[in-house]
């Protein structure tokens, strides 16, 4: 069993779920929000985040109590889904400014570069510096910050790699699955 067997289960119900798990958004990010929309049923569900564990839950509990824990799971991924999309925004907004500098040929175009560079050589340093250097008191500082600059490196990567055209894909098909929940309370599908 799969998480897009798991969606069809649940699409009705909870129809931002189940068009995330039935696989309606294959865009950059998509797979983050599949993770994230997994985890939160399960959650909700309170059994391992597992296709097969969260589908004998939703299948074998009370229609009831199912149809509420899947309403506030539904509730819970809508702001996930709002928190993704404001986090694309914020990223698009970055490049437009970016842009605007570069064309009133602002000294501060270069910014979003300098910031990239330096990113990208401190990750490249620390993880150096943490494969050489594998023993020590000071590993657990040199690994911490390790996974700051990956951090920061992980932003540049989606500054730069980021898709726009893909984001917009994603923001239209994920607006269609919100506009198609349902106005009445949701009911389970018993399969």
């Amino acid at each position: 069993m799969d998480w897009s067997t798991v969606g069809q289960l649940v699409g009705q119900a909870a129809p931002t779920i189940g068009g995330i798990l039935g696989g309606l958004i294959p865009v950059p990010g998509g797979a983050i929000l599949g993770q994230v929309a997994g985890k939160v049923l399960a959650e909700a569900l309170g059994v391992p985040p597992t296709p097969t564990a969260v589908a004998s839950a939703i299948q074998s509990g009370d229609p009831a109590v199912i149809q509420a824990k899947l309403s506030e799971a539904e509730a819970k991924m809508q702001a996930e889904v709002e928190t993704f999309k404001a986090s694309v925004a914020d990223v698009q907004d970055a490049r437009r400014t970016s842009l605007e500098y570069d064309k009133q040929g602002s000294s501060i175009r270069w910014a979003a570069s300098i910031v990239s560079v330096i990113a990208v050589s401190g990750f490249c340093i620390f993880s150096y510096i943490v494969i050489v250097r594998p023993s020590g008191a000071d590993r657990d500082i040199l690994m911490y910050l390790l996974g700051v600059w990956s951090a920061a490196f992980t932003s540049v990567l989606n500054y730069w790699l980021g898709s726009s055209a893909g984001s917009a894909n994603k923001d239209d098909k994920l607006a269609a699955i919100a506009a198609a929940a349902p106005a009445k309370p949701p009911t389970v599908v018993r399969r």
